[in-house]
């Protein structure tokens, strides 16, 4: 087994156990360094911010609890034209069904126009855990769009990372072992055949 073989199998085994977490991200995207959510056909972008715990924004993990800022930007004259929603739920699958809606719902900001085609809303969390923004649009022309997003609130994604690097190695050492002791018994067996 080559060297470059080797490489490839290790880093689809390290793709492959990278949590989930990481690799979904509903309807959030990242265009540059900023946050972008899909509504419909139109982008909103999106920060979010910790001014107690960080100076930096995120867009899919907070870092602790706390007051917590939310800020949303569109440009489209569309949009600024259309009733905005902004609802935090607790991690609450896919459904649209008002009343599970209501129940898992943390925080709720009410529909409302936002000519300026910003807005922002503030929630203090009190609870480490897994959460989804819900931003739900709603048109005079019957238009109603709705952009998920999955963040967590006081979690490290990246606790396993350290392990799954050592799993890696390991599994990088014991590959690089083992080809390098076929090629030594090839070797043998090639100068045996030479006497």
């Amino acid at each position: 087994m080559s060297a470059r073989a080797i490489l490839f199998v290790a880093m689809t085994i390290g793709f492959a156990l990278l949590p989930a977490r990481l690799v979904a991200r509903g309807d959030l995207g990242l265009d540059h360094d900023a946050c972008v959510l899909k509504v419909g056909p139109e982008l909103i972008y999106f920060a979010g911010y910790q001014p107690v715990s960080s100076h930096r924004k995120f867009c899919e993990d907070a870092p602790a609890t706390g007051e917590t800022i939310f800020v949303f930007d569109y440009a489209e004259p569309e949009l600024r034209e259309m009733k905005v929603a902004f609802r935090i739920l607790r991690d609450a699958g896919e459904t649209e069904d008002a009343a599970a809606l209501d129940a898992a719902t943390a925080a709720f900001l009410p529909p409302q126009v936002y000519p300026k085609g910003t807005f922002s809303f503030e929630h203090v969390f009190a609870e480490s855990g897994d959460y989804v923004g819900l931003l739900t649009v709603d048109g005079p022309a019957g238009e109603h769009w709705t952009a998920r997003f999955p963040f967590s609130v006081g979690k490290s994604h990246y606790e396993l990372t350290p392990y799954l690097l050592i799993g890696a190695a390991g599994l990088l050492a014991a590959a690089l072992f083992v080809t390098s002791r076929r090629g030594a018994a090839a070797t043998k067996r090639g100068a045996r055949g030479r006497r």
